[in-house]
């Protein structure tokens, strides 16, 4: 595939050049915005690195102590380490770049031994029973659009992304259900300059079909305009994802609630739905996730009100 690299020896290539490369054959494979994803990991974590080093050359030892060094001060701002769920991705990112220089110009595979399931994610947060009331209080006290859209992701379990994608076309008021084909996401294209992209989801299992509980089909009535209209904007054009995050932020503030990411609505949700009884493979569906696998293993272990439910079950 890559012959024009020509007589020159393939163990001279440093990581830089492979990786270049690399993303070359990605560029009209993926997406705009995980091409940009990858170039922007590339770029800010991995060239300063190790970029500049002979691919061939570089040694477990060189590998694992670039992990330790993402996991305790990797962040940019020189504020400490990256979260754990980022090391993951850049781990994932260059073993496919290391899979692909082995598989295009027969060097080695440096990456064979990185083993990520050593850097676990942490643990998920969720609102407690007591927050959620209250946020759900102060939601439905203070309706408007933006506040209905939160509220419909803590009963949905909709992406931020996802919901600022959500038009009024994707409602199904009869039906009492919503259709997600797109999303919303602010990609950087390098130099501190970034664009918003409106995409299909990332994978196929995202283009879903969610049902609504009746009374959020019975206020979304209430708000319903024309259909080439985004629910959240109430405009043609999408409201970028960090607005309604920051949106979110002021109001956990507001209702003197702990500091939780606007996935937490996800979570939230996700867990409700293990606790009321739902099957892994109904959720997963609902989740939009690609493999049931993922459900399972973000999910099924964090509910420890069900463990302890089931065992009571079992003595009584």
């Amino acid at each position: 595939m890559f012959n024009f690299i020509g007589t020159r020896n393939k163990k001279k290539l440093t990581l830089i050049e492979i990786s270049e490369l690399w993303l070359e054959s990605k560029k009209f494979s993926v997406k705009l915005s995980t091409y940009c994803n990858y170039k922007q990991k590339l770029e800010d974590y991995i060239y300063p690195q190790l970029g500049s080093l002979k691919y061939s050359e570089i040694s477990q030892t060189q590998l694992n102590d670039f992990i330790d060094y993402l996991l305790v001060s990797g962040r940019k701002d020189g504020k400490g380490g990256l979260s754990k769920g980022t090391v993951k991705d850049i781990i994932t990112l260059m073993k496919s770049i290391s899979k692909f220089a082995h598989t295009e110009f027969n060097v080695k595979n440096i990456c064979v031994n990185l083993n990520i399931s050593k850097v676990k994610k942490n643990e998920i947060q969720i609102l407690s029973g007591s927050e959620r009331k209250k946020l759900e209080t102060y939601l439905l006290s203070n309706l408007n659009l933006p506040n209905l859209c939160i509220l419909l992701c803590l009963y949905t379990g909709l992406r931020v992304g996802e919901i600022c994608g959500l038009k009024w076309e994707n409602i199904d008021i009869k039906n009492g259900c919503l259709f997600v084909n797109r999303t919303v996401e602010r990609i950087s294209l390098g130099n501190g300059k970034t664009m918003i992209v409106i995409e299909p989801p990332k994978t196929e299992s995202s283009i879903r079909k969610v049902y609504i509980p009746i009374f959020i089909v019975a206020l979304l009535k209430k708000y319903k305009d024309k259909d080439d209209k985004y629910i959240l904007s109430g405009k043609s054009k999408p409201t970028e994802p960090r607005a309604l995050q920051y949106r979110f932020k002021r109001i956990l503030s507001k209702t003197k609630i702990r500091e939780l990411s606007f996935h937490s609505l996800r979570h939230t949700y996700a867990t409700l739905c293990i606790e009321k009884g739902m099957d892994i493979k109904t959720l997963s569906e609902l989740l939009g996730h690609a493999d049931v696998k993922i459900t399972l293993n973000t999910y099924v272990h964090s509910s420890d009100s069900l463990k302890k439910k089931y065992v009571k079950r079992l003595a009584g």
